[in-house]
């Protein structure tokens, strides 16, 4: 069922991708595609055909939506994650030893 699924979200990536690029844009490329566009233009009247295109593309993306939220619910489950210790617990405490003195520092001899 999740590959029959998930052969429906791939189908309805490719045709949300073929209703997206019959849009027309404001360079107005739909003539490179073929002119599918101008063709639907002509069936429905331009407008109609801008609003019929949107209107896909907005059902599409909210099936593909539906049935990914389905999938990743129902179909992948995930295993009980086992909660693992931090690397630092049940190591000792280093105890702190007072201030760190620094090295004495030689002192100049007034003969030299």
């Amino acid at each position: 069922m999740f590959s029959v699924l998930t052969i429906i979200v791939i189908i309805g990536a490719i045709l949300i991708i073929v209703a997206v690029l019959l849009q027309p844009g404001k360079g107005d490329l739909t003539a490179t595609f073929g002119g599918l566009s101008a063709q639907f233009g002509a069936v429905f009247g331009m407008q109609r055909a801008n609003d019929l295109l949107a209107k896909i593309t907005k059902v599409i993306a909210a099936i593909i939506l539906i049935l990914v939220l389905a999938s990743n619910k129902f179909f992948i489950h995930t295993e009980q994650v086992v909660q693992q210790k931090p690397v630092t617990q049940g190591a000792e405490i280093p105890q702190q030893q007072g201030p760190l003195k620094p090295p004495p520092v030689p002192l100049p001899q007034q003969g030299e």
